[in-house]
């Protein structure tokens, strides 16, 4: 992964945040219809904890109600932040250590936004080129590798050098036979 590209040039710069005292169903409610994998539990400006898909399954398999119980009830508590600038590679590595999937982006103390293993995952696979100067293993333009092929009528295999014979496109294995 190009150390050249940071957490900045990624990251979702609109987070849910939500407060302790918020109820687990809305803010659930509110996590799917924004598409996020986790919202900030925030105390005032300040970051305190995550509401993550595990925290709510937790709640459910457990006692607790959760149509009457409060994101304090269910958070995880404390948020590992990133600075934004850091590049994605030693962002990633930080997923992995702390074992999370998401970070909290910060820029002069205050949250800027957050980077998810997606993002990981997404900004590897545009990079042309690792730090060792090698192509990157995914390429652009999935379909790029096809373009040129297709499928033989006659044999069901997949050719370069199709040719019309009788009406049908066949390799040049089925035009010999």
């Amino acid at each position: 992964m190009s150390s050249a590209v940071t957490v900045r040039d990624v990251m979702t710069r609109q987070f849910v945040g939500v407060s302790e005292s918020d109820g687990v169903v809305e803010t659930v409610e509110l996590l799917l219809a924004e598409g996020a994998e986790c919202a900030i539990v925030l105390r005032g400006r300040e970051p305190v904890g995550t509401l993550s898909e595990r925290d709510v399954l937790s709640l459910v398999t457990g006692d607790a109600d959760p149509a009457s119980a409060t994101v304090s009830d269910v958070m995880s508590e404390g948020v590992i932040e990133v600075p934004s600038g850091e590049s994605l590679a030693a962002a990633a590595g930080t997923m992995g250590r702390e074992g999370v999937r998401w970070l909290l982006a910060i820029e002069d103390e205050e949250p800027v936004g957050v980077v998810t293993a997606h993002d990981v995952v997404v900004a590897s696979t545009m990079m042309p080129e690792d730090d060792a100067g090698t192509p990157a293993t995914a390429a652009t333009d999935p379909a790029a590798e096809y373009d040129t092929q297709g499928i033989c009528e006659a044999c069901g295999a997949l050719a370069r050098e199709l040719a019309n014979a009788n009406g049908r496109l066949v390799c040049p294995n089925c035009r010999e036979a």
